[in-house]
This record gives C-alpha cells, structure tokens and sequence, in this order.
C-alpha cells in the first residue's frame, strides 16, 4: 500500500536525522574533552557518537525499522549504566544524565519509554542524593527535570503527530491494513453500492488468539503483522482487508457469494495451520456477516466484534 510506504518512510527519515544531529552534538563533545584531556569521557562520547552513525546507515540501508528493537535496548542500556556508574567516579558524568530522557523517549514507544524512563529517573535521583551535596543537588534536579519535562512533551507531540499522520493514511503502520476510519468510508461506499446494484456484500471478521493479549508489545505487534501478511494473500484483486481499534481484523468482500466467503475462510486456515511461526495461529476466530438493507456501519462493525467475543 503507497500510504502505508509513506507513513512508515516518513518515521524512518525522522528517526534517521535525529540519530545524525544526536552523532554530531556528541562527537563535538568528545572534541571538547580531548581539547580538556579527558580521554576516557571522550572516547565514551565518540563511541556513542559512532553508534548512533552506524544505526542511522542500518536504517538507510534497511528502508525500515527492526520489528525487535535490540539495537536501541543496547544503546540505551549503556548509555544509563555510564551515567548512574560513572556518577560515582566523576561529576564530570553528571552532564550526560541530561541526554538520556530525550533519548530514551526518542527511541521507544510512549507508554514503554515512560515506564523506562521512571525507573531510570528514580535511580538517578537516588544516586544524586547519595554523592552529592545539597547545593550540586538542586542544579542537578532542577536541571534534569527540565530535560525530562522537554521530554515528555516531545513525545507527546510526537505520538499525537503520529496518530494525525495514520489518520490522513488511513493505514495502521504495524499491520499495513487500512484502519478503522478507512473501514467506515469504504463501507458505507460499498453499502450504497449494494443497495442500488441489489448485491451481496459480505464481511468476515478475524480475532486474534486470547493468549496473544498477554505478550510484550513488540511480540504483539509482531504476530499481528504476520497475520495481516498471511492474510492478504488469501484476498480477492478487489478485496480489503482492515485493522478495527479493537485489533480486529474484518476483511470488506464486495461482489462476493458463500462460496467466496468459504473459499476465502477455508484458505486462511489452512495457511495458518500449516505455518509453525507462532504458536496459536490456527486459534483465531471468524465470524461471517452479510450486509443488510438496514443495517448502518457502526451496527455493523459492533455486530461482528459482538460475534467474535462471543466466541470466547
């Protein structure tokens, strides 16, 4: 899907510049403490400095994120031992506190980034009380709670961006399926086309297994990905398939019969029970739904989530 190229494009030149602003500010820092002849800070500086270059290349020569971010719990795992370890040797360390929040917002998701980023905080704070006096104390905190605050609000412009961004799409970045929004257009489109053609128009909507809602975002996030590939390879030219809010997935059948709808359920199963991938694939749900003169997209779409669940 070209939007959903778009959107993913746009985040993937976004996380790039930022890693290349990040790479030159501390490779001027490690200058500065060469100048100053603090060679082991600069040579920490121009490590991390190349790092962030070398992940800014991955990601060009990629063309899009890892699904695991292992890269950035390494990074960032360093980054904070440094800081709270190397308090404790130097003030001169005190300085890079003031780097981790933005990075650590930067790097993961918002709900993610902020647990990580209070038990970090909570941790500093600790280890500042404990080695520092109470004049040092005061800039310190007052110093890092701006960088945190900056932070927070950074992310929280960000992630809102982001949902303004998949809503012009209309596409779900995670699974490259159109998204709710673009569900309730198209439906009452084909609807209307429907009523006046007198044609069937089927819908079939796909559960996720219940042992999936128990797993780690990434893993999540990853099986629902596999499962929205498997599944567009079951579709029609002309059929489409959507992501609900609810992580439900409904596939629009216009122009469709049973046999169709048979066809198309029969294959997806078949694909999933013959893929060892995941574990609960061949446990997902269906539920088969015909339009109806009387029914209006919101009915409709609560009707199929209501089927679903009733599954359970």
């Amino acid at each position: 899907m070209e939007k959903a190229r778009f959107h993913s494009l746009v985040v993937l030149q976004v996380k790039v510049i930022y890693c290349l602003f990040a790479a030159l500010a501390l490779s001027i820092i490690a200058v500065l403490d060469l100048v100053e002849a603090r060679t082991v800070f600069a040579a920490v500086a121009a490590g991390f400095a190349l790092a962030l270059l070398l992940y800014a290349l991955i990601l060009l020569l990629r063309g899009q994120q890892r699904s695991s971010p292992v890269t950035e719990w390494l990074m960032i795992f360093g980054l904070c031992l440094f800081t709270l370890f190397g308090m404790q040797r130097s003030e001169d360390v005190v300085h890079w506190v003031y780097f981790v929040p933005g990075y650590i917002y930067f790097l993961f998701p918002f709900h993610v980034a902020s647990y990580f980023a209070l038990i970090y905080s909570t941790a500093m704070v600790l280890m500042v009380i404990s080695e520092f006096d109470s004049y040092l104390r005061l800039q310190i905190l007052f110093t890092y709670g701006a960088c945190y605050a900056f932070a927070v609000m950074y992310a929280l412009i960000n992630d809102r961006h982001n949902h303004g961004l998949s809503a012009i799409v209309n596409t779900d970045p995670v699974t490259q399926v159109y998204n709710q929004y673009q569900l309730g257009l198209d439906l009452s489109k084909e609807m209307t086309r429907a009523d006046r053609q007198i044609d069937l128009l089927s819908l079939v909507g796909i559960a996720v297994p219940a042992s999936w809602q128990v797993l780690k975002t990434e893993e999540y996030e990853s099986r629902l990905g596999y499962l929205s590939k498997r599944l567009k390879r079951c579709l029609r030219r002309f059929d489409t398939c959507y992501r609900l809010d609810s992580d439900v997935f409904v596939v629009l059948l216009p122009h469709s019969t049973e046999n169709v709808v048979d066809a198309l359920c029969e294959n997806l199963m078949d694909d999933l029970e013959g893929s060892g991938r995941f574990e609960g694939l061949a446990d997902i749900r269906l539920h088969r739904d015909v339009y109806s003169p009387e029914d209006d997209v919101d009915v409709l779409i609560e009707r199929i989530e209501r089927k679903l669940n009733d599954q359970l």
